[in-house]
């Protein structure tokens, strides 16, 4: 029989993920994150924007999208050669929403967030390293964006390091290509001098 509960979470998923918190952090402030700064309604902008607390906020909620889509793969009823198929495929659907919520005419963030809750649900050591590896990179140049894609880079690395499942493996590459695929206009601005700081309004 076709696994219609676990079609029905993989949707789930895609929604939790599409729930722009950004937005509503900022609306509560009076301010449309998305007008503002960047134009991203993820954590660094909030921060940049709305002050530290905020930011903070934004990245937690954001963060618990992707936790959250990993813990409903324990109750999709799939057989148990398939769970860890099934926690990276649910995190890449709520990376997904995130990036290209309904909620927002298929706008959204970079996802930068949500990849760390998931990475936290699967390896909290791989999420703790490239935390790590975010701060440093972010304090040396003042770029969000490169600590991002400098830390997503090297998640897969970190999987294989582990010597975590191959499907973890796959999702470190996945999401990796997602996040330069979401930073692409950051890659151009930083090459052209025009990327904002992190502390830059």
């Amino acid at each position: 029989m076709f696994p219609f509960w676990a079609l029905f979470l993989f949707v789930v998923c895609y929604f939790i993920g599409a729930i722009p918190f950004g937005l509503f952090v900022s609306r509560r402030q009076g301010v449309d994150l998305s007008r503002q700064g960047s134009g991203n309604t993820g954590a660094a902008n909030a921060a940049r924007i709305l002050g530290l607390k905020a930011g903070l906020t934004v990245l937690a909620l954001d963060a618990a999208k992707g936790l959250m889509a990993v813990i409903l793969a324990y109750f999709a009823l799939l057989p148990g050669v398939l769970l860890n198929l099934t926690k990276v495929v649910f995190g890449l659907v709520a990376i997904f929403g995130h990036n290209y919520s309904i909620f927002r005419r298929f706008k959204g963030g970079k996802g930068i967030a949500t990849t760390f809750g998931v990475v936290l649900a699967l390896n909290p050591k791989v999420a703790l390293l490239a935390g790590l590896l975010w701060l440093g990179l972010v304090g040396l140049t003042r770029f969000s964006s490169v600590g991002s894609l400098a830390a997503t880079a090297a998640m897969p690395l970190l999987f294989v390091y582990y010597s975590d499942p191959w499907e973890y493996v796959g999702f470190g590459f996945a999401s990796a290509a997602l996040a330069f695929l979401r930073h692409s206009e950051n890659l151009e601005r930083l090459a052209q001098g025009r990327e904002l700081k992190i502390d830059e309004g």
